[in-house]
C-alpha cells in the first residue's frame, strides 16, 4: 500500500516537472521569437533611419547646388549687385603691417586642428559615398578620432548637436564682418552648445566619423554672406605674401570695406 502510494506519487512529481519543464521551453520559444522580431524590426528602422539621412543629404545638396546656380544666373543677368572693381596692389600698399595684424584678427584664420593631412579640398569632385561629381563646399582633414578642433576666431556658436544634412555632429560659429565656420562629422561629445561665446584656440569638440562618412576626419568650412569661400588661403594667412594671397585668391569679399571696418573698429577701441 505504501510502495503504491509512493510510487503514484513520483508519477505525479515526474508529470508535473515535465509539464513546468514544457511551459518553460514554450515561453522561452515565445519569447525568443518575440526577440528575434523585435531585433529584426529594429534593423528595418536603423535602415529606413539611414536611407532617410540620406534622402535629406541628397535634398540639401540638391538646394546648395540650386542656390548656388540662382546666384550665378542672378550675376550674369546684372540682378546681383557685383563687387566694385578694386586696384588690388594700391590696396595692398595701403595694408600696413599694423592693418594686416588688424585685419588677421578679426577673420577666421589658421587651422582648426593638429589633422592636417587633406583629403578633400573645396571645389567640385567624385562623392565618396553617392559616387557621384558634386561641389565640396569645404576641406576636409583625416587624422586620428578624438583630435581636438578648435575655433578659428572668436564668435557665438549659432548651432552645436546632430546634423540631419550629412555632417552629423557638427558646431556652426558666427564671426565678425559676415563670416562663420562650419565643423563636420565630429564625435557626439561637444564641447560647446548653442549661444555660448567661443575664443580662438578655443576646442569645440573632438575630430570623429559621425553623419555622412567613411572614415574619420573633419569637414570644415569659411563662408562670407552665408556663400561658401575657399578656406586654403585662409590656413596659412599671415603677414606678408601669404597675406596677398589671401587678398588675391578670394576677389569675392569686399576687401576695402573690409579693412576700413576693421581700421575703423580698432581706432574707436585706442580711443577710449
Amino acid at each position: 500500500m505504501y510502495q503504491r502510494h509512493r510510487t503514484k506519487y513520483l508519477l505525479y512529481t515526474f508529470v508535473f516537472l515535465a509539464s513546468t519543464l514544457l511551459l518553460v521551453a514554450l515561453f522561452s520559444l515565445y519569447f525568443s521569437d518575440k526577440t528575434a522580431s523585435i531585433k529584426a524590426q529594429e534593423m528595418v528602422l536603423a535602415q529606413k533611419y539611414r536611407d532617410l539621412q540620406r534622402k535629406i543629404a541628397r535634398k540639401e545638396a540638391e538646394y546648395r547646388r540650386l542656390n548656388d546656380s540662382i546666384d550665378d544666373i542672378k550675376a550674369q543677368i546684372g540682378l546681383q549687385k557685383e563687387h566694385a572693381t578694386v586696384d588690388m596692389e594700391a590696396l595692398l600698399r595701403k595694408c600696413t603691417p599694423r592693418i594686416q595684424n588688424l585685419l588677421l584678427a578679426s577673420i577666421p584664420v589658421g587651422y582648426p586642428s593638429a589633422a592636417r593631412r587633406i583629403t578633400s579640398r573645396y571645389g567640385f569632385r567624385m562623392h565618396p559615398i553617392y559616387h557621384e561629381e558634386r561641389f565640396h563646399h569645404g576641406i576636409d582633414f583625416g587624422g586620428a578620432a578624438g583630435t581636438p578642433i578648435h575655433a578659428t576666431q572668436n564668435g557665438i556658436v549659432m548651432f552645436a548637436g546632430f546634423s540631419n544634412g550629412g555632417y552629423g555632429n557638427m558646431v556652426i560659429i558666427a564671426h565678425n564682418f559676415g563670416f562663420s565656420t562650419l565643423y563636420g562629422h565630429m564625435q557626439d561629445d561637444l564641447a560647446v552648445k548653442t549661444g555660448e561665446f567661443v575664443r580662438k584656440g578655443q576646442v569645440i569638440g573632438y575630430l570623429g566619423n559621425s553623419g555622412l562618412s567613411t572614415g574619420p576626419h573633419l569637414h570644415y568650412e569659411i563662408k562670407y554672406l552665408k556663400k561658401s569661400i575657399d578656406p586654403a588661403s585662409f590656413l596659412t594667412a599671415r603677414k606678408g605674401k601669404r597675406f596677398t594671397a589671401l587678398l588675391q585668391n578670394n576677389s569675392t569679399i569686399s576687401w576695402q570695406s573690409l579693412i576700413d571696418a576693421v581700421t575703423s573698429s580698432y581706432r574707436k577701441f585706442t580711443s577710449l
